[in-house]
């Protein structure tokens, strides 16, 4: 009887893994998704009632006028920040309906998406954060220290990764800010990283009870991106876990999230960001035993975490964004096919191709042929 939405506003692998593993618990979920390109969460077999919307917005106004009242109070689970963003703002109308991701209040996970308030939250619960200042377009601290790299102050607005710059003087700096829009950015003192590493969990009961679940580390590291290749381990950092469940209490916060961090060249851990939301290594927690989307559905309805829910991650397990890999290993040379196609076989979790539905795979792989011969007309 219960309904399980799964709100897209982008169609990609993330929400992708929140609809194949509700499909693997038997759960035919509801999907409502911003009309995009390429669909992958339209094609998946496990969809059963699906709604295509213009807008974010006008999403939620579906969910509400058409899932508000219903006996059982349906789960809203969403894979990007704009989602997790409107559900915020839409708060006072979706708690007394719905179970989604959220901090009690109206506005409280929009806060903490801000990077100058989360971060100065992770320097009071003791994470390590790079040297950050807040300003003005245009404005240029004295105390500024070269090379910085610029960013959004939040994730869901328009410019977003469109404003990084990594400038090594002033110079630089005023043509980066030539090219931006937004009124407020975020500098940061820039480290040369080897690594990014982050940890997937969820927390139920205001964030007065946590989970964590997996440690992801690059299998190998690119400069200017994220690699698409993961190791994957049970985390087992004490520090970290009790740092992690003190934040996210302070929050009050009760969903999926993720905790990012990039590994310096001095070894040591920078704190990033929280993502409030399943994100693409959401599929690896299915994959290693401990999926995220229903282990939190169901904690969430007995108010505490599910008993049990625990499991041993074997030494080697790894997860692949394959298509993404394919790129830029093959394509860049970097491996002969024969290799990649044996890397990719012994794969745990494979992002596009996942283990019991293959349609949307297929629909991404024709989306890029037809996009391939379009670009050499």
């Amino acid at each position: 009887m219960r309904k399980y939405i799964v709100f897209v506003s982008k169609d990609h692998y993330n929400p992708l893994g929140i609809v194949r593993t509700l499909g693997e618990a038997n759960i035919s979920p509801v999907v409502v998704v911003v009309k995009s390109k390429p669909q992958l969460v339209t094609k998946s077999k496990y969809v059963k009632e699906k709604y295509i919307v213009n807008s974010p917005k006008e999403g939620i106004e579906l969910i509400i006028s058409k899932f508000g009242n219903e006996q059982e109070k349906p789960f809203i689970l969403t894979g990007d920040d704009v989602t997790v963003s409107i559900l915020d703002e839409y708060y006072e109308r979706l708690k007394d309906h719905f179970y989604f991701f959220n901090a009690g209040q109206s506005g409280r996970v929009r806060k903490f998406m801000n990077k100058d308030e989360i971060c100065a939250l992770a320097a009071k619960h003791g994470f390590r954060i790079p040297k950050t200042w807040k300003v003005k377009r245009g404005e240029i601290p004295e105390d500024l220290e070269y090379p910085v790299f610029t960013k959004a102050v939040h994730s869901f607005g328009k410019e977003w990764k469109n404003i990084v710059f990594v400038c090594k003087n002033e110079n630089e700096l005023k043509i980066a800010y030539s090219k931006m829009q937004s009124e407020e950015i975020i500098i940061q003192k820039y480290i040369e990283k080897i690594d990014e590493q982050g940890c997937e969990g969820f927390s139920v009961n205001r964030g007065q009870d946590v989970f964590f679940s997996v440690w992801n580390r690059e299998a190998y590291h690119l400069p200017e991106q994220y690699a698409p290749v993961w190791y994957n381990s049970n985390p087992d950092n004490q520090e970290f876990i009790d740092k992690a469940s003190s934040m996210i209490k302070e929050i009050g916060f009760e969903g999926i999230f993720e905790f990012e961090f990039m590994v310096g060249q001095d070894k040591q851990l920078y704190f990033l960001e929280i993502n409030f939301r399943n994100t693409v290594n959401g599929w690896e927690t299915t994959c290693a035993g401990m999926p995220g989307v229903t282990l939190w559905c169901e904690s969430m309805l007995l108010n505490r975490i599910v008993d049990n829910c625990y499991r041993q991650i074997p030494e080697g397990f790894y997860t692949m964004a394959e298509c993404f890999d394919y790129d830029v290993r093959v394509k860049g040379k970097k491996l002969t096919r024969r290799q990649w196609l044996k890397e990719y076989k012994n794969a745990n979790a494979k992002l596009y191709l996942g283990r019991k539905d293959f349609r949307p795979f297929f629909s991404f792989m024709w989306y890029k042929l037809w996009h391939m011969r379009r670009s050499h007309k």
